[in-house]
């Protein structure tokens, strides 16, 4: 397989391919924060999570992070997740449960431009966070897209149930559509 350097590239490959393909595609995957600039939108109360493609079999999300956001604690729904770093640095912590179903954490690593991640339920729950001073930018893949998941909620110590949304929702095929005029 070559080099992926476009977002259009990523998005024919994974159409074209199945799930079992997205860990090779996103090995291949070279590209530039610049290619995706025209997605981000940033907040200094919490990152951002910036669909940019969706179908019954994947939706990729940009997430743009200010300087230490982080995620909640969470699963993915039972769908499983790749992570692309465009730009910074992300910690990834990730945790399991003990056998009186208390949460640890049961490792952690950090995340530089151009490498990736993958999670599912299997593996743990996760969060991430921003370690940089500075901004940073990462390409999520969810297979398939991912409605709900669970959350650790710290103050309660419990988990709960929550429907996802996008801040932002600019699809690249109609941008790309609209740009050919």
């Amino acid at each position: 397989m070559e080099t992926i350097l476009t977002l259009s590239e990523l998005i024919t490959e994974l159409s074209e391919s199945s799930k079992d393909n997205y860990k090779s595609i996103f090995k291949n995957l070279k590209l530039n924060a610049d290619e995706l600039e025209g997605f981000a939108n940033w907040s200094s109360q919490s990152y951002m999570r910036n669909g940019i493609y969706k179908d019954d079999c994947f939706e990729l999300i940009l997430i743009c992070w200010e300087e230490g956001q982080e995620t909640s604690i969470h699963c993915h729904g039972g769908e499983e997740c790749w992570v692309y770093l465009l730009d910074g640095e992300v910690q990834e912590v990730f945790y399991g449960l003990d056998e009186s179903e208390n949460l640890i954490t049961i490792g952690a690593r950090s995340l530089h431009k151009n490498q990736d991640s993958y999670i599912n339920d299997s593996i743990g729950f996760h969060k991430l966070k921003n370690n940089t001073k500075g901004r940073t930018m990462s390409l999520h893949l969810y297979a398939k897209p991912i409605e709900n998941c669970t959350f650790y909620d710290q103050v309660s110590e419990t988990f709960v149930e929550k429907k996802l949304s996008y801040d932002t929702f600019k699809n690249v095929m109609e941008t790309q559509k609209s740009n050919s005029y």
